[in-house]
This record gives C-alpha cells, structure tokens and sequence, in this order.
C-alpha cells in the first residue's frame, strides 16, 4: 500500500494516509508532504527505523509512528532525517528506541510532536527523545517528551531555538555537548534526574524556563559545567535536589532567577572566573550556597546591586531605606559542607535543631568553610509576584522528618561538626 501511494506522489508530491494501520518503513527520497489523517498510523516491523526522511524541503504531519528496532548504532528512531529544511508537526511517537533523530540536518523545525518511550527499562536500554548529531539551526517548540533516557541530546550543534517544551521522567532533560550559541527559553523540566545540563557548551542562552521537583539525593535543576559565557536568566528553579550547579563556568552570567525549596541553592566550585549571580531570589532552601571562595571565581554584587537571601533578610536592616542590607551576607554554611561529604546526614538537616546550629554557628563562627559572601544583599525579593506562583509539589514529594529524628539528627550533626572541627586543630597543631 506504502508503495503504491509513494507512485502517486510522482505527480503531487504529496503523500495522505487514511485512518488505519500502515506498514513501514518508509523512506522519503524526494520533497513530499506526508499527511496523515485521524487514526493514521505508520507501524515499523521492529527493525531500522520507521520513517526515514532523505529529502530536503519535506514535511511530515498528523500521524502517529511507533515501532521502530532498538540498535543505537542504525540509529534506530521513529524518524530519521537525513537532509535539511524538514518539518515534523503533531506526530505521536511510541514504541521507538530515539524518538526523532537529527544527523547532519540543518534548519528542521519541531513541532507538537508527542514522545513516549517505555516505562520501566533500564537506562542503557533507552534511547533519547530528540537526538541531534552535527545539526544547525534546529527549532524545537510546543513537545511532550517523556520516560526516554535524554529529553533532548546536543552533539555538534549550534544555533538551536527550543522552546515551550515539557519534559518529564527522563535522566537530563536537555543534554548539551560541545554545542554553542543555543537559545532555551519557555520550557519545563519536572521529575528528572537534571532539568538541564550544559557541557562544553559556549554562548548558550537560558531563560524563562522553570526547573522544579527534579529530586533525588543527586539531582539538580541545571548543571553549568565546563561553560563559557552561558546567560542564564529569569528561570525559576524549584524543589531541587541542588538548584543550580557551577563548574568551571568562565564569564557566565546569572540574573534574576529564583531558586526556592530546593535542598541546596547553588553549589558554586571555585574554578570558575568572572561570573555574576545578581539580582536572584534566594528563599526556602534546605542551606542556600556552598563553595565558590576564591578571588575572581564569582560576583554577588555587581554595581551596588546583589541578591536577596531570605535568611539574611529575615534579621537584617535597611535602616537607609536604599533597598539593600546594612550587613554582608555569607552564603555558606559548614552544615551544608558536611552534608556534602556526609550523605547520611542528609535527612536531618532540615530539622529545628540543625537550624538552630546553623544560627550558633552564624552568631559565633568558629568553622573556617569555603564561603561566597554578598556584600550588598538585597532586602526584599525582586521577584515577589513569581514566589507566589511557584510550581506546586507533586504527590508524595518532600515531607519533614519527624521530632525523633531531629532529636538524632541534631546528635549526629554535632558529632560530624565536632569530628571536623577536632580535625582541623589537630591539621593546625600539626603545622605549629
């Protein structure tokens, strides 16, 4: 039937197909306009993949494609295109090992498509939603991705616009390698084990997105590693495990965010150069920021201007009324430092007692931890209307821990912050 149809786009270049099941693969190899109708389904026979897109100038809409085989080395994908200027609209993809892949394609546009891999398989049994090898100026907007491995993976490729795009249960939701000069903006990444992970990647352009609930004990909004002068602004970064990641991040800039109830704020390693974190909401998380002391690494107020950090805000004075706090701000906490090196601890570290010695320790420091400091604070949050706003909790997500476990808790924490402390006089006694 495929074949048949394929003769009669000699004259049309035009390709319909009716309701009901159609038999694949099909390859296009000239520009055609494949059309689906309600209840079209092109079905693979479980090898290579299902669609096969060899033509430039094609468009393909409306049907739903499943089916494809799993070899990662064919690729094996629902669709695989092969030329430039492709569009793919309001496909339903199921039953695939990558749900659309890009190999050398310039200038595809993606749009309403609806990917779903299979539940319960291991990772190294899945393939990624939208796969881009070597492919340029890509536009990815208004997609459902989810239960694949990536949401959307980036080798070689530059100039991408992804926007309006939902991503769910899947390991990164975008996965950035040695890919410059991208734009994301608009999208949501809920449930993964990272919204969005930017490596080797120069010039890309973040905004407006919100990454929330991607929990778990190593989970994380957005990972910033290896990134040379990413612009990340506006987002919202939501019940995280660790809100944001900073890695080696040379001339980044990080503005007018929020990150809120996320376990740990920002993670910050000091072999980073020259970035700005100005202008965030900083409120409700479990500790706010660790890392990131050393000259150069990271700026937290740039012309007079820093962020608002709800734990100093809560004590602080503005008795100037200049909008900004009277006092610095450390960021840094040893509770969160020794969370880090001590994940058993973890489940404790929101409890009133632990709180209470974050407040010792703050009144009266005696912990020598790596720490950024603000040295102009905001006093009140930017960002109001959007703290209002937040995205909500999934079922069954965070809880608190119960007073028993406080009560251990905080003897566990004292223990681990007197074990550090005896270390250090100890390492300085030694140096005397």
């Amino acid at each position: 039937m495929i074949h048949l149809l394929l003769a009669l786009t000699l004259a049309s270049d035009t390709l319909r197909l009716g309701p009901g099941i159609h038999p694949g693969p099909l390859v296009l190899t000239r520009p055609t306009v494949l059309l689906g109708a309600p209840g079209a389904i092109l079905r693979g026979d479980g090898e290579g993949s299902v669609l096969v897109v060899a033509a430039s100038g094609c468009i393909v809409r409306g049907l739903r494609i499943e089916g494809s085989g799993r070899n990662p080395d064919g690729p094996d994908a629902g669709v695989l295109v092969r030329a430039d200027s492709v569009t793919l609209e309001d496909l339903v993809i199921r039953d695939m090992l990558f749900g659309v892949y890009l190999l050398q394609a310039r200038n595809a546009v993606l749009r309403r498509l609806d990917i779903e891999g299979a539940r319960g398989l291991a990772e190294g049994q899945m393939g990624d939603g939208i796969y881009l090898h070597n492919s340029h100026g890509v536009v990815a907007e208004a997609n459902r991705i989810t239960y694949v491995r990536d949401g959307i993976y980036f080798s070689y490729s530059d100039s991408a616009r992804i926007t309006d795009n939902r991503v769910s249960h899947v390991r990164f939701g975008l996965h950035y390698m040695f890919s410059h000069r991208n734009r994301f903006e608009r999208n949501v990444f809920t449930d993964n084990a990272a919204g969005a992970v930017l490596m080797n990647s120069n010039g890309v352009v973040v905004t407006d997105n919100v990454f929330a609930w991607n929990a778990g004990v190593r989970s994380y909004g957005l990972v910033l590693q290896t990134a040379t002068e990413p612009v990340v602004r506006s987002n919202s970064f939501v019940g995280n495990g660790i809100g944001v990641f900073f890695d080696n991040v040379i001339g980044g800039a990080f503005e007018d965010n929020v990150v809120a109830d996320n376990w740990l704020g920002l993670q910050l390693f000091a072999n980073s150069e020259r970035t700005r974190i100005t202008g965030n909401t900083i409120a409700g998380n479990t500790f706010d920021a660790t890392g990131g002391d050393a000259a150069g690494a990271f700026q937290l107020c740039v012309a007079g201007r820093g962020n608002y950090w709800a734990g100093a805000a809560d004590g602080g004075f503005d008795l100037n009324g200049d909008g900004v706090l009277d006092a610095s701000h450390a960021a840094s906490s040893p509770l969160a430092e020794l969370a880090l090196t001590r994940g058993g601890l973890r489940l404790f570290l929101g409890s009133p007692a632990a709180r209470a010695l974050m407040w010792a320790e703050r009144t009266f420091p005696v912990f020598e931890v790596s720490q950024v400091t603000d040295s102009c604070p905001l006093a009140a949050p930017p960002h109001g209307a959007a703290l209002a706003r937040l995205p909500a909790a999934p079922a069954g997500a965070g809880g608190s821990g119960s007073t028993g476990q406080a009560v251990v808790g905080a003897g566990a924490i004292v223990g681990g912050l007197a074990f550090i402390f005896a270390s250090r006089r100890r390492r300085a006694a030694r140096l005397q």
